[in-house]
């Protein structure tokens, strides 16, 4: 009976330390499942010196349905913020600037020349929410701009760049993603979507 006992016990701990546990039924425990890899996962928090504008070249690329994922840092928000609005036209009114983000919103404060000649500083912000289709809404928040005389446009292209920022275009009609996740927390921006 010991020796009985001493055999089962042993090959039960042959069967564990060989990873084929046995269930009570004689049967192999399920497997711990691996974790599921994120499809085209473009991460930029690993390279401080990645670019948005790459992440958003690499999606654009993918086929129709493919899912994807960016994770970036505020700095790297902000550079590409910056550059957009520049390429827009803004770049004798816009000479700098960086973004914040945290408490699902974006902060631009931006280094600005008005239309006199004047240097000042401006802040926008905007807090993106997505409704039930994926479209974004970027809901802005009271600008501000210390009295400088800026281009009318200016503020519509704040809006236009974050919107790229955050769906690779300028708006909804010229976005070829739907996304399905936004976070903007602790300096980080992480969306998700499908290519359309």
């Amino acid at each position: 009976s010991i020796d009985e006992n001493l055999a089962t016990f042993n090959a039960r701990a042959t069967q564990i330390a060989e990873g084929a546990i046995v269930g009570e039924e004689g049967t192999p425990a399920p497997a711990t499942p691996e974790p599921t890899p994120i499809p085209n996962l473009i991460d930029l928090t690993t390279d401080p010196n990645a670019q948005l504008a790459r992440a958003w070249s690499q999606v654009l690329a993918l086929r129709s349905g493919d899912e994807f994922t960016i994770i970036a840092t505020q700095e790297q928000v902000g550079a590409f913020i910056i550059d957009t609005l520049q390429l827009y036209g803004m770049q004798s009114t816009v000479r700098g600037g960086s973004a914040a983000i945290g408490a699902a919103q974006i902060r631009i404060d931006l280094a600005l020349v008005d239309q006199e000649g004047n240097f000042g500083a401006g802040t926008v912000s905007f807090q993106p929410t997505l409704d039930e289709l994926g479209r974004l809404h970027l809901n802005p928040q009271p600008a501000q701009f210390g009295g400088l005389d800026l281009p009318a446009e200016l503020l519509p292209l704040i809006g236009d760049a974050v919107y790229t920022a955050l769906t690779g275009a300028r708006n909804d009609a010229q976005s070829r993603v739907t996304l399905t996740r936004l976070t903007l927390e602790n300096g980080i921006m992480e969306l998700s979507g499908i290519v359309r």
